[in-house]
């Protein structure tokens, strides 16, 4: 099997959303503070968060954000997420190369260095891909970020990245990257959909 560099674009895709500080409160249920009805704030394109979560408590334990149900029900296994302080925010990454089923490592990052999803649609022009999704969860999602030249598209590369706006700040970011015998080679942005939509519902529960 062929080793991609675990999650090898991952500095380079979250310095790129993550330029202005902003900061997740509260824990699991809707958070209505400092959420205007109307938003003055320039959106760039962005949809506004209706119902915006409250994941300060994932933030300080972000390994809890998939639980072991989930993590079996993705074909992760077993597996043990490690907890980082990253460009981005508080992440945990879940590595299941060549033990388990999926071949693939996840990282679930809590953007909040960055300014939310508005500032992934700010830096569309500059993305390799960038892919409007149906929501998640109830949540705006949005596939996108920067890729080495000679892996113009995510399938190409095995991996890709989803966005979920959780608040009109705060982006709660999804990395896949996929092994050779993974599969779900040829879908990496599915398989980062799925399980993408495992953190919002474990978000939404609050526990």
């Amino acid at each position: 099997m062929t080793v991609r560099p675990k999650l090898a674009l991952t500095n380079a895709a979250l310095s790129a959303v993550a330029l202005l500080a902003g900061c997740g409160s509260g824990a699991g249920t809707t958070d209505t503070s400092e959420q205007p009805a109307t938003s003055s704030v320039d959106m760039h394109g962005a949809p506004e968060v209706q119902n915006p979560l409250d994941t300060k408590a994932f933030q300080q334990k972000p390994c809890a954000t998939l639980k072991p149900a989930q993590l079996r029900g993705l074909k992760m296994g077993d597996t043990k997420g490690e907890s980082d302080d990253s460009t981005g925010g508080p992440s945990c990454t879940w590595t299941d190369r060549f033990a388990g089923p999926s071949d693939s490592t996840v990282q679930v990052t809590y953007m909040v260095n960055g300014a939310g999803l508005k500032h992934v649609y700010q830096q569309k022009d500059v993305f390799e891909y960038f892919r409007e999704l149906s929501q998640i969860e109830g949540y705006p999602a949005v596939a996108g970020s920067s890729l080495a030249p000679q892996t113009p598209t995510p399938e190409e590369a095995g991996s890709c990245d989803v966005n979920v706006g959780v608040k009109n700040d705060l982006v709660v970011l999804t990395q896949i990257t996929l092994g050779d015998d993974s599969p779900y080679q040829g879908d990496p942005c599915g398989r980062a959909r799925d399980v993408a939509t495992e953190v919002v519902k474990t978000l939404k529960a609050g526990t």
